[in-house]
Parts: C-alpha cells; structure tokens; sequence
C-alpha cells in the first residue's frame, strides 16, 4: 500500500481476465482514488495482454502464480471460473493478499469449510465475496422499515430473477454443471442473500423443484420457497428462459412494498426506488440517488482492507449450506410443476 497525502492506496491484482473484470473491477477502480489495478494474470497469456492494454494495467504476471509472488500488491481480485475460486483464494491468502473473490466464493460447503479454516491462519487478511448487491443502501432501508413494524408484520417475500440465456449460454459456465452451472446456482445466491438480511437463512422448511432441462442436466427454470416458524414465506423463481425480471415483493399486514429491476446498477449509477403496490397506492416510498453496486463493493472492499469495515465471511458460508441444501432438495424432488411467480 502505498499513501499519497493522507489518502491510502491500496494495489490490487486480477486473477482472470474474465468478462466480468471490467465492470466489476477495472470500470469502478477509475472512479475510486485508494484504488490501483497495477498487475493482470490469465491463464490465456495474450487475454490478460489485451485486457492490460486496453485498460492501462502495467504490469501482466507470466502467470497466476508469479502474480501471487508479486511484493508490492496488497490485495486480489479472483475473477476465474467458479470450480477455481476457492483453490485460488485460499493460495493468495497464503501469499498474504487480501482477497476479493467474484461469486459464488466456493460451490460446495465443504471448500466453504476448508476456506473458513485457512481464513482463521490469517486473522489480519481480508476475505470477500463479490456478491455486489450486498453493497447498496436499500437493502437497509427495507430491513428498518421490517423491523420498524410500520406495516406491520410481513408476511411473505416473492422474488423473481429471470434472465435469458443467449445460446444456452453454450461455452459458458452457466451450462456445466460442475462449474456451477444452472440458474439457482448463478442467480438464487442474489434472493438468499436479501433474505438472510431481512430475515435470516434458518427455515424451518425447505421446498425446490426443477425440471433440469438445461445443458448437462442444469436446472434452466428452478422454484424455491422458506418456511419460517412466525409464518413469514420466502419464495423466489430463478430462470434461463423466461422474459428478464429481478424483483422482490413484500407482502405486509398493510401495504405491498416492492424492489422493482434491482439489477440495474450492474449497467451505471441509476437510482433504485422502493414502492408501494397497492390498487389505490403506486407511490414510491424511499428512492436512492444513483449508484454504481459495483463501485460501492470496491468501495467496500477498501475498506475492509483497511480495517474499517468487516468481510462478514459467517453470511457466505451460511449461503453456501443453504444454497447446497436447496439443490439437494429439488434433486431428491424431480417434480416440477410449471407455477410461475
């Protein structure tokens, strides 16, 4: 790390010069003054050259490894394919890098058991995962109005995710399946996440189903549904094939809040609004100035590099089991009804 006045910056590396390096980490590091990409690996050497290039990265390492063994870095951004993002975390923690790895940040409980143990050999090291919504006001502002009680109890949280896959997304992770293919697998970590904040991941039931009808047995349509012992119902429907969507609904004793197109601030800043959905009430009830999410999770990772902020790992590897578990669940169920949110 090196200071300029009273302002740390913190040099990062990135591990894969995967599609998704740009907006999550080479695009937001601009807009961030503690933030340096100063150093770029791929496995395809002339990837990570052109990726270099193109966004004035100075230095491209031979290799992942010779990346890791670099001095002068402080911290990495894993952006590999998801099977590798365990193997490479714990690697780079043991290089003595903090760790900034994209989601999911392992596949399984059982590396996320072999990551939480290494994790705790390096106490002064920090560990997170790019889960980018996680890093936005409104997921906050929505929990307060919940515990506030305002319109009373809530009842039953809907979420839908919906995003089509363009050529089955053949090449692509998304269609293998021990890469972590299928569309709960990729989009339903975004649902438990919101839930865990608004009302923790400890169900007292668990419902999913799937036909998994996509490339390689993967689930291209899955439905999912938490039972909490207060009465409170969880659902979402994650989906390859149906129209895009990403919304949540609340449904309270006196109101209907919902989070309409909460993926938009992948694209820029743009503003996020909560709403009310009622017949004689359309009115927006909080709405957010714009935002970049991928910028406040660099932004967030700063300052978990820096102390002032924790990597909160408890709720990834809590995500980890229940998102194995549900998997399982609809696996053991092989019925699938067609009941769409």
């Amino acid at each position: 790390m090196k200071t300029e006045g009273e302002q740390p910056v913190y040099k990062l590396g990135i591990l894969g010069a995967s599609s998704i390096a740009v907006p999550a980490m080479l695009e937001p590091a601009r807009a961030i003054e503690k933030i340096s990409i100063t150093a770029i690996a791929n496995r395809t050497a002339y990837k990570a050259a052109a990726m270099a290039e193109a966004y004035q990265i100075p230095y491209v390492a031979g290799s992942l490894d010779e990346l890791l063994e670099l001095g002068d870095l402080d911290g990495v951004y894993i952006a590999l394919s998801n099977e590798l993002h365990a193997e490479w975390a714990i690697r780079a923690l043991q290089a003595g890098k903090h760790v900034l790895v994209e989601k999911p940040i392992c596949l399984h409980p059982e590396e996320a058991e072999r990551l939480r143990l290494v994790k705790q050999s390096y106490a002064d090291l920090k560990l997170a995962e790019g889960l980018m919504i996680a890093f936005h006001p409104w997921q906050q502002a929505l929990k307060s109005i919940v515990d506030s009680g305002e319109f009373g109890a809530l009842h039953r949280i809907s979420t839908r995710i919906s995003v089509p896959a363009k050529n089955r997304h053949a090449g692509n992770y998304r269609s293998v399946q021990a890469k972590g293919g299928g569309a709960f697998a990729d989009l339903g970590c975004y649902w438990l996440q919101f839930v865990q904040t608004l009302a923790g991941l400890q169900p007292s039931r668990i419902r999913a189903q799937s036909a998994f009808d996509g490339p390689d047995g993967c689930d291209w349509t899955f439905q999912a549904a938490l039972d909490y012992e207060n009465g409170l119902k969880a659902e979402c429907l994650t989906s390859f094939e149906l129209p895009f969507r990403a919304c949540h609904t609340l449904y309270f004793d006196q109101t209907v809040l919902t989070v309409p197109d909460f993926f938009r601030p992948v694209k820029g800043f743009y503003k996020i609004k909560i709403r009310h959905d009622l017949p004689d009430n359309r009115s927006t009830l909080c709405e957010f100035e714009p935002m970049n999410y991928y910028v406040s999770q660099l932004e967030a990772f700063a300052e978990m590099m820096s102390g002032q902020r924790a990597d909160n790992l408890e709720a990834s590897w809590e995500r980890v089991r229940l998102q194995a578990l549900i998997l399982a669940e609809a696996r053991q169920q092989r019925v699938y009804e067609a009941n769409y949110l």
